[in-house]
């Protein structure tokens, strides 16, 4: 029987040492668990400010490309009228303005 006794007694605290190490076990998932979800508030305030970050960069391309746009065509009409000038001058290559003259006939007396 003296066995016996040693056997139960050393029981109870093989069961005690076993619930320390779960509650050890319980505290560090809970820890873990935390820090995960700390992560994933990170994480999704990250996601917002690249969302944010990605509309502002889509705005101001579109702005861009607007003000590109706008400079081409304050471009487009100068430079037609440049390129036309040239060619409304007649065939005079000189620059020159052309001169008419007058043919005059004389009659001798």
């Amino acid at each position: 029987m003296a066995k016996k006794a040693s056997a139960n007694s050393s029981s109870p605290v093989a069961t005690d040492d076993e619930q320390k190490l779960r509650k050890k076990q319980a505290k560090r998932e809970a820890k873990a668990m935390l820090v995960i979800e700390e992560a994933k508030k990170d994480v999704q305030k990250a996601e917002k400010k690249l969302a944010e970050a990605q509309a502002t960069l889509e705005a101001r391309t579109a702005h861009l490309r607007t003000l590109e746009e706008n400079l081409a065509e304050l471009r487009t009409p100068h430079e037609e009228t440049e390129v036309s000038a040239p060619n409304a001058v007649s065939d005079n290559q000189d620059g020159l303005p052309e001169l008419e003259y007058e043919t005059e006939t004389y009659t001798s007396s």
